[in-house]
């Protein structure tokens, strides 16, 4: 009775009861239970969980930097002549979040871990003496610190296992081992980074308490973060879910079906978030004000998909996304659900399709490749900051697609979130080591919108690497000894995804399974036209109908200028070709030679109606004889002077040149 009156207590506290009541209350049928089962085993393959081993090892390395940071709490107060007896009384205190607090214990998942410190340690000591000695600690490797970010940061691999450090500075003599950071009260007097950085933890324990059902949580969340991993939608600091976008989601379903089974659950998963009436908050518990004085959400012109913290203070934590990235999450969601929908109705079989890997490197009619790397930096600092540099360019990326998206004929830009190598042999050869990342931009025009002769991005690019190099000079990675000459942020064009280098592809399975991807996307499409389906037709969304566009390359001896005197591409000075964005070359003779592959194409291989619509319908045909004489749109660049190459080098369709004078 005692321990009934407890949990009652606790539960009529603020933040402790469900914002909403529940849909449905039925018990799974065992039908539902055996589609959950095969579900599962389905998972055990896809996404594997840790053994016993490996989950020791975790907890081994956990407790070394435990043991490591308290030593360091202790001689940070020596350090200070602070008697001997409070710093042995100073304490501290390793904390984790997320997935691993969590127990989901997949495979090659890193580790959220905050460091508790009393007032006498201060976050400027943390980045100086606690960063050294774990660089010169012979476990840890690829040390990166941010130290200006919102939410300041050390990155390590400690064997192997990838560590994300954060710090509190709580305003306290001492920091005991059971101390309650549940407790609102222990955010009092705190700095906003030390407030962030306890919330980690403070969110996960409170999102435990709401679930009603944690084992059937844990399933949810496991499928729900492994789909947005492959359908490429899953990075929060681009705009798409990220793991405590994925808890908060996969708990609030839980709590809308307490007695549902892991299949159940997904498919109400994806038939509630596909049409949720966004901007509509989605909350586990009712916000309150603990009387801090820290502030809580508020409805903002500028959220798009609220998805709120169920600890004091309430923030929003998918602040990142945009309505580009939410259509993009929208339309997997919807796709998803069919798929879950079959597999419930054949038995519990065919999982497998709900996951399959996103056909984005065949869904654009071109992309662009955002490629980020050093040069001419000193060898020894190479890696500090080119990790420095690709941190802060990636936090921004979503910030040049809602650039390029703005009062331009653009039906679609889709921002792949998957770290890919350089993609051009340009980048390759200026990176210092060879080294650097890339990511992927798929581009689909909209036709009944483009006027004019030219359609002009250099401008946004450009006020887009102003906007990250200041950023730059903020957080110090731009000094009087590294320039921004040194730090680099490349844009490469591709014409097409045939002209995609093979790194493109590999989540894919290659080039050949791209290939049929591709025909199996078009073979679908006809048949829908045929059958006239009135439903959702992918192209509309990722854009296909200005495939008939084709973009040109005219030959010059300085290449296409960008923002900050970024050259896109370059010009043989031998042979007269101009270099392709990265994409490939365009010679005289009507062949593309793909740099990517090795391989040369004729034009009118690249044209076959199989892989590249050729045929306008009349509408288009108007718009071409219109255009005849007129100046081609220039993508990128300023109007075209030179005269258009031979028609042999050219795809038919309308075209839509790149300047490269």
């Amino acid at each position: 009775a005692d321990q009934a009156t407890a949990v009652l207590i606790i539960m009529q506290q603020p933040g402790r009861q469900p914002a909403r009541d529940p849909i449905s209350l039925a018990a799974p049928t065992p039908y539902d239970l055996m589609c959950s089962d095969k579900l599962m085993s389905y998972m055990a393959v896809a996404s594997p969980q840790e053994n016993d081993e490996e989950q020791q090892k975790r907890q081994r390395i956990l407790y070394s930097i435990g043991e490591l940071f308290k030593d360091w709490v202790r001689s940070v107060c020596l350090s200070k002549e602070m008697p001997e007896e409070v710093a042995n009384n100073a304490g501290g205190l390793l904390l984790t979040s997320g997935s691993y607090r969590l127990n989901l214990n997949e495979r090659g998942i890193d580790i959220d871990t905050i460091c508790v410190a009393p007032k006498m340690v201060t976050r400027q000591d943390f980045f100086e003496s606690l960063k050294v000695i774990l660089e010169d600690h012979d476990d840890v490797e690829n040390l990166s610190a941010v130290e200006t970010a919102l939410v300041p940061i050390i990155t390590f691999d400690f064997e192997g296992v990838n560590i994300d450090l954060l710090f509190a500075q709580l305003p306290l003599d001492c920091v005991p081992e059971d101390m309650d950071i549940n407790d609102d009260a222990i955010l009092r007097g705190v700095d906003q980074a030390t407030e962030k950085s306890l919330n980690g933890p403070r969110v996960t324990n409170r999102i435990v308490e709401l679930v009603p059902n944690r084992e059937a949580f844990i399933s949810l969340l496991r499928c729900v973060r492994l789909w947005a991993k492959r359908r490429g939608v899953y990075t929060n600091k681009m705009g798409y879910v990220g793991g405590v976008n994925c808890n908060i989601l996969s708990a609030f379903i839980c709590q809308m079906y307490p007695n549902a089974s892991p299949a159940i659950l997904l498919e109400r998963f994806f038939f509630i978030l596909q049409d949720w009436k966004w901007p509509t908050p989605i909350l586990l518990t009712p916000q309150y004000d603990a009387g801090l004085g820290l502030q809580c959400w508020e409805p903002h012109i500028r959220d798009v998909m609220p998805i709120l913290t169920p600890a004091y203070p309430s923030m929003n934590s998918m602040a990142a996304a945009s309505w580009a990235t939410l259509e993009v999450m929208v339309y997997e969601m919807g796709e998803a659900h069919k798929k879950v929908r079959a597999a419930l109705a054949n038995n519990g079989e065919g999982w497998e399709a709900v996951f399959d890997p996103t056909d984005f490197a065949v869904s654009h009619s071109r992309y662009l490749a955002a490629e980020i790397f050093v040069q001419d930096v000193p060898e020894h600092d190479r890696v500090r900051l080119l990790q420095g540099w690709s941190g802060l360019c990636e936090s921004r990326l979503r910030g040049l697609v809602e650039r390029l998206m703005q009062r331009l004929p653009i039906k679609q830009m889709r921002l792949m979130p998957k770290k890919l190598p350089l993609l051009t042999p340009q980048a390759e050869a200026r990176a210092q080591g060879g080294s650097g990342i890339a990511f992927l931009i798929g581009l689909d025009l909209d036709a009944s919108r483009i006027n004019g002769s030219k359609l002009d991005m250099s401008w946004r690019v450009h006020e887009f690497k102003d906007e990250v190099y200041a950023a730059a000079t903020r957080s110090g990675l731009i000094t009087e000894t590294i320039t921004k000459e040194q730090l680099r942020f490349r844009v490469s064009c591709f014409n097409s995804w045939r002209d995609l280098p093979p790194p493109a592809f590999e989540s894919m399975g290659g080039i050949d399974a791209a290939t049929t991807a591709r025909k199996a996307r078009r073979k679908e499409r006809r048949r829908q036209r045929a059958e006239e389906i009135p439903t959702f037709d992918r192209s509309q969304e990722y854009g296909e109908e200005d495939m008939g566009y084709a973009l040109e390359i005219e030959p010059s001896s300085e290449g296409l200028r960008m923002g900050g005197g970024e050259q896109w591409g370059e010009t043989d000075p031998a042979s007269g070709i101009g270099l392709m964005g990265g994409g490939g070359l365009i010679g005289s003779g009507g062949e593309s030679i793909d740099q990517g592959r090795g391989v040369k194409r004729s034009a009118e291989c690249e044209d076959d109606d199989e892989e590249r619509p050729g045929k306008m319908s009349k509408v288009e045909e108007a718009e071409a004889k219109a255009e005849e004489g007129l100046p081609a749109h220039d993508l990128l660049g300023e109007a075209q002077s030179a005269p258009p190459p031979s028609a042999s080098a050219r795809p038919s369709g309308k075209a839509i040149r790149l300047n490269l004078a």
